[in-house]
């Protein structure tokens, strides 16, 4: 899937710098972003963690250059997605610690996400898993700049 023609999504934790390899990559994404040679979007349920007051005002910033989906109701069968890919991104943790993660992969493949961009290992290790079951690609940083590049 060519990322220049889908939707692709970016995980709030991508926009929170760490000092490793990723941030080079998150800021090209940003650039390539800006000059429109993909569609870049944030799913609209990581605006209630980029609010929180806890989150660095440098995260906010370039959250607040990004757009965000819209909010629609899922069907009964999207929820039962939700649920399958939370069972699958859970895992071995407590219950409801990664609900908002399935629930962010699960709105980015309803909108038309071809690519889901995060640092969350949790996640990036279960890419095949939910690649065949919702069709999206759950992919790091750099990995998207090297299939755009």
């Amino acid at each position: 899937m060519n990322p220049r023609f889908c939707n692709n999504f970016i995980d709030a934790n991508v926009l929170d710098y760490t000092g490793g390899v990723e941030d080079k990559a998150v800021d090209i994404i940003l650039h390539m972003a800006e000059e429109n040679a993909f569609t870049l979007l944030l799913p609209y349920s990581v605006k209630a963690e980029i609010e929180h007051t806890n989150t660095p005002a440098e995260v906010r910033r370039k959250a607040s250059q990004l757009i965000y989906s819209v909010p629609v109701p899922l069907t009964p069968t999207e929820l039962a997605t939700h649920q399958k890919i939370r069972a699958l991104v859970q895992g071995n943790a407590k219950p409801g610690k990664h609900d908002n993660d399935a629930f962010h992969i699960v709105e980015s493949a309803k909108n038309g996400g071809g690519y889901f961009i995060t640092n969350d290992m949790r996640l990036l290790k279960k890419t095949a898993e939910i690649l065949n079951d919702i069709g999206i690609k759950v992919i790091k940083p750099s990995e998207f700049v090297a299939l755009v590049n």
